[in-house]
């Protein structure tokens, strides 16, 4: 499947009064993408969402949708784009099936069929007849995703896909984000779950105080050191400070250490720990987790 652009946000900015809500905010997304979108509480993430959906407008720049610029115009630019911002609303005395309809009503020429289709994609085909005051958080938050679908889009935003879902919900999520990915929808996700946007993403763009402070694959996001780091499990680690390694280390535990060595050196400090009366059970890469890397990179957060 060859990439293309599907939205591109170019320097936005947005600001009341005096307050700077978010600056300089360019990017863009490519057909089949997952990009997690993630920051502090307050970093600007629901703003830069609206602005994109074009709920607000920027004070400067602007938001290029499959071509099209949004202000100039907005309706070929959101033909193709199906949103949930926030907790899904759909009609609870209302069946499943009859949201749908509702939701169908809002474009051309979706029939039956394409409801009919929806509703195998998201999995509620045994529901879909029920009242929607009977699904659970995890079926409402399908019927939404359903709904956001309705009209093909290829830019699908979602505002905290999982929030309060069980684990069996989430799992159903992630599978439903992935496949609706496979068909090559571009998907931007706003989500505190950090574990989750380890699964789901391949991209990752990071807020802090209004402003884009990583924009990468989820691969180099999580690159904190610039070398490889290894845990080492040990016999012991009595006295261990006291050996000139060569290297940075950590003692995370009491038979495990954290060492910050390149490939090519990894075995030379093993030998010096062998030479030491250390015996090494295991040596394995670390991987670090979206939540260290945010940790690391994102920290404190202060609105300017």
């Amino acid at each position: 499947m060859s990439k293309e652009k599907v939205l591109e946000c170019i320097n936005l900015k947005k600001q009341i009064k005096d307050k700077t809500i978010v600056q300089n905010i360019s990017f863009s997304i490519e057909t089949g993408d997952v990009v997690g979108l993630i920051g502090p509480n307050g970093a600007g993430k629901t703003t830069t969402i609206k602005l994109i959906l074009g709920l607000i407008k920027p004070t400067e720049g602007k938001v290029i949708i499959n071509g099209y610029d949004l202000e100039k115009d907005f309706k070929k630019a959101i033909n193709k784009v199906g949103a949930i911002v926030e907790t899904p609303t759909p009609y609870m005395y209302l069946s499943g099936y009859d949201n749908l309809k509702i939701a169908g009503n809002n474009y051309k020429n979706i029939g039956k069929n394409r409801i009919d289709e929806v509703v195998k994609i998201v999995g509620l085909e045994n529901r879909i007849k029920d009242r929607v005051s009977t699904y659970s958080l995890g079926m409402r938050q399908r019927l939404g995703i359903a709904e956001a679908i309705i009209n093909e889009p290829n830019l699908l935003i979602l505002d905290e896909p999982t929030n309060g879902l069980d684990v069996e919900g989430i799992i159903q999520i992630r599978k439903l984000i992935q496949e609706l990915s496979k068909k090559g929808i571009a998907i931007l996700i706003s989500s505190h779950n950090l574990s989750e946007i380890d699964k789901l993403c391949n991209k990752i763009i990071a807020i802090k105080n209004g402003k884009i402070i990583a924009n990468d694959t989820i691969e180099k996001f999580k690159a904190i050191s610039k070398e490889p780091v290894y845990i080492l499990k040990l016999d012991k680690i009595d006295n261990i400070q006291n050996i000139d390694l060569g290297y940075k280390f950590e003692i995370i535990d009491k038979d495990t250490i954290k060492l910050y060595v390149s490939n090519e050196e990894l075995s030379k400090v093993m030998q010096k720990l062998i030479e030491n009366n250390y015996s090494i059970y295991s040596a394995t890469e670390y991987n670090y987790t979206s939540e260290e890397a945010f940790i690391e990179k994102v920290g404190e957060n202060k609105i300017d």
